[in-house]
């Protein structure tokens, strides 16, 4: 009888070790917890309030973590294998095992463990950019990523390299593209650093910049000889019907740093551009700042040089630039896993874009 007893409480200390409770990420953006009954290669059986749920580890986001050391490391990568003793993570300098003696707290994206870390804290909001409005930074899509906004679309060819192009210029019979390589990328979590350089071809079209030019017209008299009249006025570098060839070469570097209370980043973007044009060289320089307030928004101030770029008020009231140098702001809000929108002070105002 004794020993019929200890036996039965073996099983049950054994069958409730086993009974593993987990809270699963998926790619649809869906949070499902249970305890797990069944694991395998493709698929995780959880025991949810709802009855048992069969879920395909193809569906859930990649098991990403980042480990606080108690020393004070910090390192970043992918779960390969974990069990009580420690972990084993396949990181940016190799694999590493790490013993779980040496562990102070985690964070994680697919699985999440309760306490590892503060519900309030969180290390990336749900978008990095990858342009300040319409200028790069130094940062490229995750692979695989694609989107569509309200006048381009882009795909990651890898994670230093994407593509995009204006699909709204195709209607001037501009054939375009805009190819961009991640050179660099280096630092921790709490600080990171990325450099990137790109082009924009474009096969014809106007070029969306203008400049401030003399013009001398004639008036014609009725009554009188025909007189000329010399005016200043914005005009556009290049029309609709033009047909030459210009492009667009660009480079942007960003540093973002993890805040003190890791409640998100602030993020300093560096970059410049030039526009080869047959009338024109366009040179454009400019430094912006990204803050995360939230998780999904966060607000966006950025300083440009561009005598190429006026204002509403300069281009309706004919006004010369008084200063080369201008100010933009605005923010970008994730409204969920594919949807962001933004609004912003330069034209154009209102941004939006979907990403798969």
């Amino acid at each position: 009888m004794r020993t019929f007893l200890l036996s039965v409480i073996c099983c049950a200390l054994l069958t409730a070790q086993s009974a593993e409770e987990r809270t699963l990420l998926l790619r649809s953006g869906d949070k499902i917890s249970g305890t797990v009954v069944t694991e395998n290669d493709t698929a995780v059986v959880l025991k949810t309030s709802f009855g048992e749920i069969s879920v395909l580890k193809s569906s859930i986001k990649p098991q990403s973590i980042t480990v606080y050391l108690k020393d004070g490391s910090v390192v970043s990568g992918e779960i390969e294998s974990r069990s009580d003793a420690g972990l084993r993570l396949r990181t940016s300098f190799g694999v590493v095992t790490i013993d779980q003696a040496n562990v102070d707290r985690t964070s994680e994206g697919g699985t999440f463990i309760p306490g590892t870390m503060k519900d309030e804290e969180f290390l990336y909001a749900d978008e990095r950019l990858i342009d300040i409005f319409f200028d790069p930074t130094g940062y490229t899509m995750e692979k695989g990523a694609i989107y569509i906004s309200g006048l381009s679309w882009g795909v990651a060819l890898s994670e230093n390299i994407d593509v995009s192009s204006s699909y709204w210029r195709y209607f001037l019979a501009d054939l375009n593209i805009r190819p961009k390589f991640r050179l660099y990328k280096s630092g921790s979590i709490e600080s990171e650093q990325s450099f990137a350089v790109g082009f924009h071809f474009h096969s014809a079209g106007m070029t969306g910049k203008m400049r401030y030019v003399s013009v001398t017209e004639p008036v014609y008299n009725w009554n009188g000889p025909t007189t000329y009249q010399t005016m200043q006025r914005w005009e556009s570098v290049g029309d609709a019907s033009d047909s030459r060839v210009w492009t667009e070469f660009f480079a942007a570097y960003t540093l973002s740093n993890l805040k003190a209370d890791k409640q998100g980043r602030i993020s300093y973007h560096l970059g410049a551009s030039v526009i080869v044009h047959p009338e024109e060289t366009m040179p454009r320089a400019w430094i912006a700042l990204d803050n995360d307030i939230t998780s999904k928004f966060k607000i966006i101030g950025q300083l440009y040089y561009d005598p190429y770029q006026p204002s509403y008020r300069q281009m309706g009231n004919e006004m010369r630039n008084k200063s080369p140098f201008d100010l933009d702001f605005g923010f970008v809000y994730a409204y969920d896993e594919n949807l962001r929108f933004g609004i912003h002070y330069q034209p154009y105002v209102i941004l939006f874009y979907l990403k798969f």
